[in-house]
């Protein structure tokens, strides 16, 4: 240890021999007390973080499930559209073939009669029991698949119903994750305001915090910042800057980097599930 080491611990101890034992060690177990409670705190911070990356991701993947179930229903409802039109063919064809045989036997009927009246010859009888028996046949064939068809019929309008709810959920949830994600929703000029995608916490000048939905205004040159409404002066404010201007930190600055990267050069500007998993280090409020 050199010389003016040695002098400046020599000062340093004589200062501190000015005060009472028991003051420094009172003072040294504030210090210590107050660094554990921000130790607690930070523990608690981080696990309400925890839980809010769990809700998220909970919500994610039961919109996903909710999408796969409707496009399973629309699935079927073609498939069964598709067999009730064959069978419909198929019941078609019957029809019409039944009406050749009947045509076919009214002409030998008319026949058996003319002969009949000369003698009945025992072929021409024959095949008149043959024509009746294939048409009783061919009646028991339209009349199964004339219930087939109703029974699809009725399958079919069950499926269509099922399938427009569908289509009104796909709706719903495609206006609930604009919602949530941010939808531009007024374009004039260079003044835009897009729907910010959570709600959020303000301090107003008399020290009142109110909590709601908010806008951000965006400016063509790329500034903005989030427009609020205040219930209690019922006034729409534009938030002020901060002081010394508006400067991203290093951090954020860092994580736009690696978002923007990932999304735009290696995924084609596709956004991902993950992707849209927010980031929240402030808890539900920060002063």
């Amino acid at each position: 240890m050199n010389a003016n080491a040695q002098l400046k611990q020599l000062s340093n101890q004589d200062h501190l021999k000015q005060f009472d034992p028991d003051d420094l060690l009172e003072a040294f177990l504030h210090r210590y007390n107050d660094q554990n409670a921000a130790l607690d705190q930070l523990t608690g911070e981080n696990q309400l973080l925890q839980q809010s990356l769990d809700g998220y991701k909970r919500q994610c993947h039961e919109q996903i499930k909710e999408l796969e179930e409707v496009r399973e229903e629309n699935e079927t409802c073609r498939n069964l559209a598709l067999e009730a039109e064959k069978i419909a063919n198929k019941s078609s064809g019957l029809t019409t073939e039944l009406a050749r045989a009947r045509a076919q036997i009214q002409t030998l009927q008319k026949q058996l009669k003319d002969a009949n009246a000369e003698g009945s010859p025992k072929k021409l009888k024959a095949q008149v029991k043959r024509l009746k028996d294939k048409d009783a046949e061919q009646k028991k064939r339209i009349a199964s698949q004339e219930q087939v068809i109703k029974t699809l019929r009725h399958s079919v309008e069950q499926k269509n119903v099922q399938q427009n709810q569908a289509f009104d959920k796909i709706a719903y949830l495609q206006k609930q994750l604009a919602h949530d994600t941010g939808s531009g929703l007024y374009h004039n000029g260079e003044h835009h305001l897009i729907i910010w995608p959570q709600k959020t916490k303000m301090l107003d000048s008399d020290g009142n915090t109110f909590e709601g939905r908010s806008l951000l205004y965006l400016h063509q040159s790329g500034r903005g910042g989030l427009m609020t409404y205040n219930p209690t002066t019922e006034q729409v404010n534009l938030c002020a800057a901060p002081r010394g201007g508006l400067r991203p930190s290093e951090d954020l600055k860092q994580f736009a980097q690696d978002w923007l990267f990932k999304v735009n050069d290696l995924q084609d500007g596709i956004v991902k599930e993950e992707d849209m998993i927010p980031v929240n280090y402030n808890g539900d409020f920060e002063k």
